[in-house]
């Protein structure tokens, strides 16, 4: 009776209040709580849909600003789409975490260029896919290409598209 006392308890705290969470989501591919108030919040991102606007966002981050914008009606936007982002984000966190095993192993080593693709397959049943390609302007040892092959798959932001976490969504009053 103590210990199902005690376990409702730390799930009350642990988990979001009805009442101030109005909608959450739990993707849980590891079996872990997070407690907001503990957890190091490594990066933060911000979004402004303004009242005039249906599609063009403005995006901060650091005090850099960026345009988020879908196409629509023949238009091509004033910025990449979020999913662009997405991809942007994928493709040059993977050159930079290749350039630091690069610089520690040669002295030059020239280019990396790394292109993402998105496909979404037509076929009923088919699974969205991302398919990278990664271009080195230098042939480097058969050896250390299965190394860096590995690395980009250990790359940080393939690792955060590869494993989903609980994402908690709170809806707040006006500031």
């Amino acid at each position: 009776m103590r210990l199902a006392t005690a376990t409702a308890q730390t799930a009350a705290r642990l988990l979001p209040d009805p009442q101030t969470w109005t909608v959450t989501t739990r993707i849980y591919r590891k079996a872990r709580l997070m407690e907001i108030e503990k957890d190091h919040v490594v990066a933060n991102a911000r979004a402004v849909l303004p009242l005039t606007e249906r599609r063009r966002t403005d995006l901060t981050t650091r005090g850099f600003t960026f345009v988020a914008d879908e196409p629509h009606n023949g238009a091509t936007g004033e910025g990449p789409t979020p999913t662009e982002y997405l991809l942007m984000a994928l493709a040059s966190c993977t050159a930079q975490t290749l350039r630091q095993y690069v610089d520690y192993k040669y002295d030059n080593a020239g280019d990396i260029t790394v292109e993402i693709d998105y496909h979404e397959p037509e076929g009923q049943g088919a699974e969205r896919y991302l398919r990278r390609t990664i271009t080195l302007s230098e042939e480097p040892d058969p050896d250390d290409l299965k190394v860096m092959h590995e690395i980009a798959e250990k790359s940080p932001v393939t690792l955060l598209i590869q494993f989903a976490w609980s994402v908690r969504t709170e809806f707040v009053g006006p500031r």
